[in-house]
C-alpha cells in the first residue's frame, strides 16, 4: 500500500510509513490544540509540482490570517505558495449557494489541479450551514468517493471533543481519525495525540506525547518495547562498581547489561557511588552518559575530583557526556526520547541516571512512571548497557518501602544506603537488597566518604 508521509519522521514511523494513500482521514480536536499547524507542515512536506496540494477554507480563519501565522515555522516555503500548495476559499460558495454547489466546486478544483493531498478547514462549518444532518453526510460521503476515485488523499480539520467524535457521521465514513488534545498544569501546556483509527494500516494507538516547536509538530513516541521482538542475551561479565569492597560483596561486581537501583535518603552518597560506578566504566574504556536532574555537570566534576576521579579529561575526550536537565524543565516524555539519543550517539556501555525521582515528580500518572521506569531499563538492557539509577527515599523507611509505585521490580541489583546516629556522629551505612542469578553479601556495612577515596567498613554489629 502507498503512503503519504505526514512530515513527521516519528508519526509516520508509528504509522507503517504514514496515511495509506487515497484515504480521508479527520484530524480533530478542541481549538488551539494544533491541528492547522499539524496539516500545514504535512502540506508543505509533500507538496512539488507534480504532486500538489489543495488548501480549501471554509467560514473559520481567513486566509490570510492562516499564511500569516504559518510563515512563522521552517517548514513554510514561500516559493511553494499557489504554485504547489494551493489556497482556495469555498466560505462563499457554501454561504451564497450550500453545500450542494459548495460539491460542485470541490469536484471542479480536484480535475483542475489534480492534488496529492486535499484539505478542508474545517468541516465543522460545512456540518453547521448544511440543511439537514442527511445533507451533510451525502457531502461528506461523496467527496470520499471523489478523492478515492482520484487517488487523492483527504484530510478534513474539525473542532470537535473526543465525546463529540462517537457522534459525528464522518466519523464512520473517515478511514482514519487523529485526535489532538491539551493538558494544563502548573508548570506547561501538554499536548497529546491520539490514533483513534486507521483503515487498512497497523498502527502504535495510545496517548502519544507532541510539542509545537519553530519546526512545527514534533511527536514524541511512548516507550512500549515489543517483547517477541527482544533478543535478551546472557551477558556473563563483571563490570566493576569502581569500589574494591562493594565489587567483593556483590561477588565479583555487578553483571553486566543490568540494572543497578541505589535507594536511600538524601546525603547517604548515593551519586557519589554513581560516579565511581561511571569512573571504573571511563578507566575500562567504555562510553559513559551520565544524566542528572540534579547536580549540573562542573558540581559533578568538581566533587569527583575531590573523591579522587578525575572525569573531566575523559568528557573532553569524548567518552563522557553529560545531560542536565533541570527537574522544573522536565517532562518526562520527552526527555526520555532524548536520552535514548545521546546514548545511542555516544555508543555508550554504561548509563546513570540521578535521579528517578525527578521522573516521579514530573508525571502525574505514576502508574504511567512506572511503565516507563521498566520501558527504558529494558530498553538498554538488551543491547548490553549496563544502567545505574539513584532514588530518593525517607531515611526511616523499611525494606519493604524501598521505592514508591511498585518500581524496585525493574531493578536486577538493589542497594539500600541508610544513616544511623552512633552517639555526636552520623554514619553511613549500606546493604545490597537483592542481586538476580547472583549470589551476595546481605550484611549491613558502614559507608566511608573520605579525601580521594571510598571505603566499605566491616559488617555492622
Amino acid at each position: 500500500m502507498n503512503r503519504i508521509s505526514t512530515g513527521i519522521a516519528t508519526l509516520d514511523k508509528m504509522l507503517q510509513g504514514g496515511f495509506p494513500e487515497g484515504s480521508l482521514v479527520l484530524l480533530v480536536g478542541r481549538p488551539g490544540s494544533g491541528k492547522t499547524i499539524f496539516v500545514h507542515q504535512m502540506m508543505f512536506h509533500n507538496a512539488t509540482l507534480d504532486a500538489k496540494v489543495l488548501y480549501l477554507t471554509t467560514l473559520a480563519e481567513p486566509q490570510i490570517k492562516v499564511m500569516k501565522f504559518q510563515q512563522e515555522f521552517s517548514f513554510f516555503d514561500p516559493g511553494k505558495f499557489q504554485s504547489s500548495v494551493i489556497y482556495q476559499d469555498l466560505g462563499y460558495t457554501l454561504r451564497k449557494y450550500g453545500t450542494v454547489k459548495a460539491l460542485t466546486t470541490v469536484d471542479e478544483l480536484i480535475q483542475k489541479y489534480q492534488p496529492r493531498l486535499l484539505v478542508i478547514d474545517t468541516v465543522k462549518t460545512i456540518a453547521d450551514m448544511a440543511a439537514s444532518f442527511q445533507e451533510f453526510r451525502e457531502f461528506v460521503l461523496d467527496i470520499s468517493v471523489r478523492v478515492a476515485t482520484w487517488g487523492c488523499t483527504a484530510l478534513f480539520l474539525g473542532e470537535y471533543s473526543e465525546e463529540d467524535i462517537e457522534m459525528r457521521p464522518e466519523s464512520a465514513i473517515a478511514d482514519g481519525i487523529v485526535y489532538l488534545s491539551g493538558m494544563e498544569d502548573k508548570k506547561q501546556q501538554k499536548r497529546y495525540l491520539r490514533i483513534l483509527k486507521m483503515r487498512g494500516t497497523a498502527y502504535d494507538g495510545g496517548e502519544i506525547f507532541f510539542k509545537i516547536t519553530y519546526n512545527g509538530i514534533e511527536v514524541f513516541p511512548r516507550l512500549n518495547p515489543d517483547l517477541s521482538l527482544q533478543k535478551y542475551e546472557a551477558f556473563p561479565k563483571r563490570i566493576s562498581t569502581g569500589i574494591p569492597q562493594l565489587d567483593e560483596m556483590m561477588d565479583g561486581g555487578i553483571p553486566e547489561a543490568s540494572t543497578t537501583l541505589l535507594s536511600g535518603a538524601a546525603g547517604t552518597g548515593k551519586t557519589i557511588i554513581a560516579t565511581y560506578f561511571v569512573y571504573a566504566g571511563l578507566q575500562a574504556g567504555e562510553p559513559v552518559v551520565f544524566v542528572s536532574f540534579e547536580e549540573e555537570p562542573q558540581q559533578i566534576l568538581r566533587t569527583a575530583a575531590t573523591l579522587g576521579a578525575d572525569l573531566k579529561p575523559y568528557m573532553v575526550a569524548g567518552l563522557l557526556q553529560f545531560m542536565h536537565v533541570s527537574p522544573m524543565e522536565l517532562d518526562v516524555d520527552e526527555h526520555i526520547i532524548y536520552i535514548q539519543q545521546l546514548v545511542k550517539i555516544a555508543g555508550a556501555k554504561r548509563l546513570v541516571i540521578d535521579s528517578i525521582s525527578a521522573f516521579e515528580v514530573g508525571m502525574r500518572d505514576k502508574v504511567k512512571y512506572t511503565d516507563y521506569i521498566w520501558a527504558l531499563t529494558d530498553f538498554f538492557k538488551v543491547q548490553g548497557i549496563s544502567v545505574m539509577l539513584t532514588h530518593e527515599m525517607h531515611d526511616s523507611a523499611q525494606v519493604g518501602e524501598l521505592t514508591k509505585h511498585g518500581i524496585s521490580f525493574v531493578a536486577d541489583n538493589l542497594i539500600l544506603l541508610r544513616y544511623e546516629e552512633n552517639g555526636a556522629d552520623l554514619k553511613r551505612y549500606l546493604r545490597i537488597i537483592k542481586m538476580r542469578l547472583s549470589k551476595h553479601s546481605s550484611s549491613l556495612r558502614e559507608l566511608v566518604i573520605g579525601d580521594n577515596k571510598v571505603i566499605i567498613g566491616c559488617p555492622y554489629r
